[in-house]
């Protein structure tokens, strides 16, 4: 099972390059208002994409799935950056349905993780652009991150993901207010393309897709606004500490964790105390590799650790239960539409 990233970034096929298809039956699927389940939270109007759109109901999809696709015994859950937050989520709330976490860029969706690479120095950008009030991604891309804090309005820079929200919190009613969303929203994913890569130029002013990029940016603030609704209720807490409170929850489940050193979009030090609370927790089965890589899971080193995690994985015995397409090896790609999996 295959949890993207973003949150809002849809699944890719690209996204098989880590599995044998021959061995594993893989399942990648769209979260809820992107990619290709509906609605979408790249209309005008994003109210509809964004209701009943948290990470509760993001568990509750993948167990439907699981009951659509006649998926009886445990399966392995793959994912990286946001991917990773809801595998994490996901298998504290069903750890028995999980034989194996594999997890690429670790993300725990506190308050200091969103700030690191959203607020760095914005509230003093004005006056001083080259200001290092605190640690953050800023420091490491100044050009990346003044096309960003740019194209947010400087009242706003106190608190970037809350000046985002209020952006995207109104739908436009004109060609002109549609023009500035869009601008925004492409200003907030090219700001993570930039940061995501060792290799990548900065200077590059190359823009997302007008749709992607209102896609991703709105969900994404939405979820990060909320703390991940990472909640015992799946309510709002942008202070949680959800993941490492709920850690022995995953003492019997093999964790495998990966994560670029130069990461700065997520930085190493979330992939630092996961681990450490893991096995704090008894957990004895963690395996940690730290690449010589940035965010991405394309750079070459990260790319070659998942392919070879998910090649030497000890195979799992179908139940009995398990479903013909189950028995069966290769892909399944699945949309949420209007309540109902295709």
């Amino acid at each position: 099972m295959v949890m993207h990233g973003g949150p809002g970034a849809g699944s890719h096929s690209s996204a098989t390059r880590f599995f044998d298809l021959e061995r594993y039956r893989v399942i990648l699927f769209d979260q809820r208002g992107c990619g290709k389940s509906s609605p979408s939270a790249a209309e005008d109007d994003a109210t509809a994409a964004l209701t009943d759109n948290t990470t509760r109901h993001l568990i509750d999809d993948v167990s439907a799935l699981r009951h659509e696709l006649n998926i009886d015994g445990k399966m392995h859950v793959f994912g990286g950056s946001w991917g990773s937050t809801l595998a994490l989520a996901y298998a504290i709330a069903h750890p028995a349905t999980v034989q194996t976490l594999i997890l690429r860029g670790v993300f725990l969706c506190r308050r200091a993780d969103v700030d690191y690479f959203f607020q760095g120095n914005a509230a003093e950008f004005a006056p001083d652009p080259l200001a290092m009030p605190v640690p953050g991604t800023y420091l490491d891309f100044p050009t990346a991150w003044r096309h960003f804090v740019e194209r947010i309005p400087p009242k706003d820079r106190g608190d970037i993901v809350m000046g985002l929200a209020k952006i995207f919190a109104v739908p436009p009613r004109t060609e002109a207010e549609r023009e500035r969303l869009v601008k925004a929203a492409s200003a907030c994913v090219a700001w993570e393309g930039s940061a995501s890569r060792l290799n990548h130029d900065e200077n590059s002013h190359g823009q997302p897709n007008g749709k992607y990029a209102l896609t991703v940016a709105r969900i994404m603030v939405h979820y990060m606004i909320n703390g991940g609704f990472l909640d015992a209720k799946g309510e709002a807490s942008r202070d949680n500490n959800y993941i490492l409170d709920n850690v022995a929850r995953l003492r019997d489940i093999p964790v495998n964790v990966v994560h670029g050193r130069h990461d700065r979009v997520c930085h190493l030090y979330q992939a630092e105390a996961l681990v450490r609370a893991l096995r704090g927790a008894g957990n004895s089965r963690v395996n940690y590799f730290i690449t010589t890589a940035g965010h991405s899971s394309f750079e070459p080193e990260t790319d070659t650790r998942l392919r070879t995690i998910m090649n030497e994985l000890p195979r799992i015995t179908p139940p009995e239960t398990a479903s013909l397409w189950d028995l069966k090896r290769g892909l399944r790609i699945c949309a949420f539409r209007s309540g109902v999996w295709t």
